[in-house]
């Protein structure tokens, strides 16, 4: 009998993940040198299910279909998501359409332009939907400078000046090029459990022990602070401004999932989310719909 030939595309490496793992995603299936995921990857839980799977072009989902339109989206751990993620949801809403994850766990927005327009150079992409995540976010900090102060006891006085909160300062410019070289792009505003309503507030009550559907933690293992919370949702609104004005200047379509799933005005701001930016598994399905009604006439 002739062995049956092995697609070498298809061989993964398989990665058994249990409850009392600590399991750091990036320790395991992360390429250092190319910041980006290691193709041809398998985690499985103990029952042999698989958690998810990284395919042969080094993201997340199945093989490529060559019989399929293929679509990205693109992101941070927001689009890399919980078990296989959200994107691969949209499949079932637009036949003939296969979209993989691009998602990375802690990605600044800088790496998520480049393996987008790395990837989009490489391989045939009928449509990108790009998120640009949170990161990097640089909380201010204490500067110590010597000014032309007079001398105390032979030495010049140093100023201690605090600088502001930054991480947004390029991104006018860096996604302006983006979107000029890669046009067929949809772009995503950044969600997030809090709004401007809550910001100030001590919302530690509000933090629960439980899974992702039950629980409400602050943002992985990041400690509970007022302060962090009011900065870091200062600074997606921020990012949020500076996405909308760019895509607005060169007419790049954007869906705005922030004003989709806005706070505001819900009972509870826990709803959606199991932290203050990752949306709970149960709400994919939700987000997954307001994508594709924003973009169902560019899948004809």
């Amino acid at each position: 009998m002739v062995p049956r030939r092995i697609n070498p595309a298809r061989l993964r490496t398989v990665h058994l993940i249990t409850e009392t793992d600590t399991f750091d995603k990036k320790g395991l299936i992360y390429d250092r040198d190319r910041a980006a995921l290691q193709p041809n990857v398998v985690c499985i839980d103990r029952d042999g299910s698989i958690i998810f799977e990284i395919n042969e072009v080094g993201l997340k989902g199945d093989s490529i279909d060559p019989h399929r339109k293929l679509g990205v989206v693109w992101g941070d751990s927001v689009v890399f998501g919980s078990g296989r993620g959200w994107p691969c949801l949209l499949d079932r809403l637009a036949p003939g359409y296969q979209f993989l994850n691009g998602g990375l766990d802690g990605d600044h927005y800088d790496n998520i332009l480049r393996r987008a327009s790395e990837f989009n150079r490489d391989h045939l992409v009928a449509l990108n939907l790009l998120m640009l995540g949170w990161h990097p976010l640089i909380p201010p900090q204490l500067v110590f400078r010597h000014r032309r102060t007079p001398r105390v006891f032979g030495q010049r006085k140093p100023t201690i000046v605090r600088s502001p909160a930054s991480g947004n300062e390029n991104i006018r410019s860096d996604l302006t090029t983006f979107l000029q070289h890669t046009p067929n792009t949809v772009v995503l505003t950044m969600p997030t459990a809090l709004n401007p309503c809550i910001i100030d507030r001590d919302l530690s009550s509000y933090l629960v022990d439980g899974g992702d559907e039950s629980g409400f933690r602050f943002l992985g293992g990041i400690p509970y602070q007022v302060e962090a919370q009011r900065l870091g949702c200062e600074h997606i609104l921020e990012r949020n401004d500076i996405t909308r004005e760019v895509c607005a200047r060169l007419g790049i379509r954007i869906i705005d999932v922030f004003a989709a799933l806005d706070t505001t005005r819900q009972a509870d701001f826990r709803e959606n989310f199991v932290d203050i930016l990752h949306l709970r598994p149960r709400s994919y399905s939700l987000l997954v719909n307001i994508i594709y009604q924003n973009v169902k006439e560019l899948l004809r």
